[in-house]
């Protein structure tokens, strides 16, 4: 008879996570989050787009200097929207591949501690 409390003898016994499973998740977490940030800047593209149109439509109208000042300011906006949300493609592709060099890199430095 089996004395321990919930203890289920036909469960598997749980492995600890390896360095190199380890790294491999912090890589692919990292790269899951890069690319919730941008897909977050991509919802608020549509809104930007109106913006400028918007006030690009009303410059030419009324030929105001605040219409003018506005549309020059969502065209920055616009412009470093696009540009973060090119960096982070780029991020999100490169976090998701740079698993393997990592794992070199921290496998390679825990062997020359052990020897």
């Amino acid at each position: 008879m089996n004395d321990s409390v919930g203890c289920d003898s036909n469960r598997p016994v749980a492995q600890p996570i390896t360095l190199h499973q380890a790294i491999t998740l912090v890589a692919r977490a990292l790269s899951l989050y890069l690319l919730v940030w941008l897909l977050s800047d991509l919802s608020y593209f549509p809104a930007d787009l109106h913006s400028l149109f918007y006030y690009t439509r009303e410059a030419a109208i009324t030929g105001g200097t605040y219409m003018t000042h506005t549309r020059d300011h969502d065209i920055v906006l616009i412009s470093l929207r696009l540009l973060r949300m090119v960096a982070l493609f780029f991020a999100v592709q490169w976090c998701y591949r740079v698993g393997p060099s990592l794992q070199r890199y921290f496998l390679s430095s825990t062997d020359d501690e052990s020897a």
